[in-house]
């Protein structure tokens, strides 16, 4: 019994310990997160300030050939940071961090919250069509990725810390603290496990202060006062709130399924990476000729929907201005958010719907009320996180008064949104890159690679002829070997690959580094077999090489497709086994 309450007193001592170390680690995480919005947001000032200054030196702020040309100049600058030293900051950016803490047990590059600062800067800053809360959301989770890695954290709780500095980045830059907590809940993690909230909760408390004191943050929209204060909802209000969840449910299918059509004609072009975003930032520029309002350093369109300053038409025509811009803007390679973007056709959307309410009589509601629903309803029905959209638009408003109409519009949005279209805008484009979630009782998720992985090696160099290679594997019976070169991986080769090159390859060009496979797909130890059987599937290999780290590229193992399907079944055994011992004594009882 003594050792029993010793073991007791020291798993006590342990878990209060890590508690502690999650909070510390929670502050600091929401103060880094909250400088690096004020660094990204002021970074972004002096991109977008240093060309209204060149475009006065020059007598040219209002020249159109500079308004288009402008937007494709940030292209060049953002493609060429991506393309050279980070392609994890294409694109939106919460997408990335989905991926880091579903898959990479939250590991991200160091690199990628600097390349995301000031490539998202330049999109942003010279005129492109993209929001701000990609860029920092993966500023906040990149530096929480680094302090988890430096303090030797478990895979856990590094996902956790993850997650807190999304939290505290978006509280910050939002002034929306509860929202941040959601954001990081809702959206991040895609394995319904119950992890720990407060990390998160002092992150983006943290956060948000940061933000009031450097930032100078207040509710970013400006939404009329007691407005929300309805006496009394009618049958007939509660009718229209359900058309508008509808109407926003099936209008976010179209913009999520448009937008990544408009990624795929990007994606199929024959030209230099790095001139893609230019293109996407000259058609910007052509969108800007028409619509100025719809670049990315303003939320003046929002707020004119929120004061019920915008009509039916010129509603229309900012969501269809919108959703070209921001097409461009990020489906060619640009570096933004999605959220705000979003938001404002959302607040279009409401508008539009409100006026024409307005103007047929059927009801008494202001126009702007409707702007704040759509808004709500776009969101949710995009990115499926309807508490999120509930809180953090009653935050970004100053309005708590609306939840009653905000969860109508907001959960039939979803229901409709969901029941067309299986997954949401972020999730859709990693399963468009072969990334799959899989539901949390898998097997495979309890067992790491570590634990199933070959560590005695039998590799070859890149000079070695394929006759020797042949006889290697004719003594050993393995059809397939790691390619190394001082530690590091460069290349698989594999019997398959040898025929092909015997039968198509000069007798001369016999050379392993000619044939072997140089594309490779990597897993590490703490990696769930899950993670790993899905890579193998998705990219049709029947072998993956563990390395230390993508930095390193030191190779420390090597898994194959069987040993993958050995380990489940040994697994499935035991836990049989288990259950029925379970029964047993159940019914011995």
């Amino acid at each position: 019994m003594e050792y029993v309450r010793k073991q007791a007193k020291l798993m006590w001592n342990r878990t209060v310990d890590d508690e502690l170390l999650m909070i510390f680690l929670a502050v600091a995480v929401g103060i880094i997160s909250g400088f690096g919005a004020w660094v990204f947001r002021k970074t972004t000032e002096l991109v977008a300030d240093s060309i209204t200054l060149f475009a006065e030196s020059i007598n040219a702020v209002s020249n159109p050939i500079l308004i288009v040309l402008i937007p494709a100049v940030g292209g060049i600058f953002a493609g060429f940071m991506v393309v050279k030293w980070a392609p994890e900051a294409k694109g939106h950016g919460v997408p990335e961090i989905v991926y880091s803490v579903n898959v990479e047990n939250g590991k991200m590059r160091l690199r990628v919250p600097f390349v995301k600062i000031i490539a998202s800067a330049f999109t942003i800053g010279t005129g492109g069509s993209a929001g701000s809360e990609g860029p920092i959301a993966q500023i906040g989770g990149g530096f929480a990725s680094f302090v988890a890695e430096r303090t030797h954290l478990s895979p856990e709780h590094s996902k956790i810390l993850v997650m807190a500095g999304v939290s505290g980045s978006i509280s910050a830059i939002f002034n929306a603290p509860l929202g941040g907590v959601l954001f990081g809940l809702e959206i991040i993690p895609r394995d319904k496990k119950a992890r720990a909230v407060l990390p998160l909760i002092v992150s983006s408390v943290v956060g948000t202060s940061i933000g009031e004191v450097i930032l100078r943050s207040t509710s970013i929209f400006s939404f009329p006062k007691n407005i929300s204060l309805v006496p009394s909802y009618i049958p007939t209000h509660f009718i229209m709130f359900l058309i508008i969840g509808v109407i926003t449910g099936i209008a976010s299918v179209f913009w999520i399924k448009g937008f990544y059509a408009f990624e795929d004609i990007f994606d199929d072009m024959k030209i230099n990476p790095i001139l893609i975003p230019a293109l996407g930032g000259l058609l910007v520029g052509f969108v800007l000729l028409v619509m100025p309002s719809v670049n990315g350093l303003t939320y003046a369109p929002i707020n004119e929907a929120l004061s019920g300053k915008v009509l039916f038409t010129s509603a229309l025509l900012l969501i269809l201005g919108k959703f070209l811009a921001t097409s461009f803007s990020i489906g060619s390679g640009g570096s933004g958010g999605i959220f705000s973007p979003t938001l404002l056709m959302g607040a279009m959307l409401g508008s539009a719907f409100g006026s024409i309410l307005f103007y047929i009589h059927v009801q008494d509601l202001p126009i702007e009320f409707y702007a704040v629903l759509g808004m709500a309803g776009l969101f949710a029905a995009s990115t499926r996180a309807p508490l999120t959209a509930i809180i953090m638009t009653s935050e970004m408003v100053g309005d708590f008064k609306l939840f009653l109409p905000l969860m109508f519009v907001v959960i039939t949005a979803w229901i409709v949104s969901k029941s067309l279209l299986a997954s949401d805008i972020y999730v859709i484009k990693l399963i468009r890159r072969g990334v799959k979630f899989e539901n949390e009782d898998d097997l495979l998720d309890e067992i790491t690679v570590a634990s199933i992985m070959s560590r005695d090696l039998i590799d070859v160099s890149p000079k070695d002829r394929l006759e020797d290679v042949m006889s290697v594997m004719k003594e050993t019976g393995y059809t397939g070997f790691p390619v190394v070169t001082e530690g590091k991986i460069v290349g698989i080769i594999t019997e398959h690959d040898i025929n092909i090159a015997l039968d198509n390859l000069d007798m001369k060009f016999w050379i392993v580094d000619n044939v072997c496979t140089k594309k490779l797909v990597m897993t590490f130890e703490d990696c769930p077999l899950s993670i790993a059987f899905l890579k193998m599937d998705e990219q049709h290999v029947n072998r993956l090489p563990v390395v230390e780290s993508k930095d390193s590229l030191k190779l420390v193992g090597w898994i194959t497709r069987s040993d993958v399907m050995s380990a489940y079944r040994k697994f499935k055994t035991r836990k049989r086994m288990q259950e029925e011992e379970e029964k047993l004594f159940a019914n011995l009882e």
